[in-house]
């Protein structure tokens, strides 16, 4: 059977999921690392075989009501943003719920092509943001469900930035997930404590000015810019050639990780088949997780926000061309280690504090005149926890279209130490590096559905 290049999507009922129980309106605070996200949507959805033993009707009822319940422990899902004259941002958790729709899509959901996003989920299976009214603000979540002719399902899901990074985001996943196998949630409760990431008396931010600056007004994800053609991918990495990666990057007795092996095989891959001029500079952003970094301030492991710095590397083209593998990747730790701590987290927070009204913002995002993209690591998601109820998903995936040059890579779920990988580059960048005789990574397939 040929595989369809496009199929179409019926989304036919929109209702409102509002918590179980009354919410007592009130405000969460931004933290200052909050207000350095950009206003952008991001999407994830799962990807699910035909659920057994069960409807999509008895689908539907049972995710409306574990989301519903799920809103208790995480109201900030339930809430609105709100913008007051003066351009202040506030997160208000008053409880007016996520729009939650039902679709149906003509085909079976084997045949559809996963491994190019733009085409398989944009305008499809993941759902907007939409706005209430000036006067309520803007909805921060909103789930989009949808059955295949085959019985398959794929819960898409879209949040606001400015209120989780990914790592919160999924923790509310996995929180939804156990509400809807009635399991305790444990650590995965969502926290909402603001009072760790606040500027120091006075603010101490020297050096943090080398990876951010200060812009006004923010960039909005909806300005009318000319944008040269961007595309998606969604690649498969086995363990085996994630290994000889690492094998490559550890040279001289120098020991890197995976992550930092896999970014240094991509910046040059990348430079190399775009045949970028010797002399220029060429840039390569991480995001690093601080929850996991900042103990000693007293941060909580299911801290619910944004805790997420972008530093970046800079080097030549023509050293990223001749050095070794290992060469890169000394370049990418050491910029990883220059920000994994709790001082430069809290220079960041003194930074913003300092530099209101005007908004800061990732410099690497402000490099448009040089090679520039971003690596950020949903290695430690558990994507594949999220069962409400059916099985696991069959396939999980991120996707974040806001700029080009951004690169995710998550567990595939094999769970053998594979990665799958979304990219979403420039088409020049990605026709560059699918054509180059060491590009080693493949386009996810079909047969990932059904076992």
């Amino acid at each position: 059977m040929s595989i369809p290049k496009d199929y179409n999507v019926e989304v036919v009922r929109r209702e409102v999921v509002i918590p179980a129980t009354v919410i007592q309106e009130h405000v969460l605070p931004f933290s200052n690392i909050d207000l350095t996200v950009p206003p952008c949507g991001v999407h994830v959805f799962f990807c699910y075989d035909k659920p057994f033993q069960t409807s999509f009707a008895s689908v539907l009822s049972s995710l409306k009501s574990s989301l519903s319940r799920a809103f208790v422990s995480c109201s900030a899902f339930a809430g609105r943003v709100v913008s007051h004259g003066d351009g202040d941002l506030q997160m208000v958790c008053n409880g007016k719920g996520a729009e939650f729709s039902e679709a149906y899509a003509d085909i079976c959901i084997a045949q559809v092509e996963f491994y190019n996003p733009i085409a398989a989920i944009e305008g499809k299976l993941v759902p907007l943001l939409v706005k209430d009214s000036e006067e309520n603000g803007s909805p921060v979540f909103a789930v989009q469900v949808t059955e295949f002719s085959c019985g398959g399902v794929v819960v898409g899901c879209t949040f606001d930035h400015r209120i989780a990074d990914s790592f919160s985001a999924n923790l509310f996943f996995t929180c939804w997930a156990n509400v809807s196998r009635n399991e305790p949630n444990g650590s995965t409760t969502p926290s909402f404590t603001r009072s760790i990431l606040v500027p120091r008396d006075p603010p101490n931010c020297f050096e943090i000015e080398k990876m951010y600056t200060r812009v006004h007004p923010f960039p909005q994800s909806n300005m009318q810019i000319p944008q040269p053609p961007i595309t998606s991918r969604i690649y498969y990495l086995s363990s085996k050639d994630i290994e000889k990666l690492q094998q490559n990057a550890n040279q001289n007795g120098n020991k890197y990780t995976k992550l930092e092996a896999f970014s240094a095989y991509l910046w040059k891959m990348l430079i190399q088949g775009q045949e970028v001029e010797n002399i220029m500079n060429c840039n390569m952003g991480i995001v690093v997780d601080g929850c996991s970094r900042l103990t000693k301030m007293g941060m909580p492991s299911n801290y619910f926000g944004n805790v997420i710095a972008l530093p970046y590397a800079r080097a030549r083209a023509e050293d990223i061309k001749k050095e070794p593998l290992s060469w890169s990747a000394k370049v990418i730790h050491d910029v990883i280690y220059s920000a994994a701590n709790e001082e430069h987290f809290q220079s960041l927070v003194d930074f913003v504090e300092i530099s209101k009204p005007s908004s800061v913002f990732a410099r690497i995002c402000e490099s448009i005149d040089e090679p520039s993209f971003v690596v950020s690591s949903g290695l430690h998601f558990p994507l594949y926890k999220v069962d409400y109820g059916w099985g696991k998903p069959c396939l999980a995936s991120h996707y974040l279209t806001y700029v080009p040059g951004y690169v995710m890579p998550t567990p595939s779920p094999y769970g053998d130490g594979s990665w799958l990988i979304y990219m979403n580059l420039l088409v020049d960048q990605l026709n560059a590096i699918e054509s180059h005789p060491d590009f080693i990574l493949c386009l996810i397939s079909q047969n990932i559905f059904g076992g």
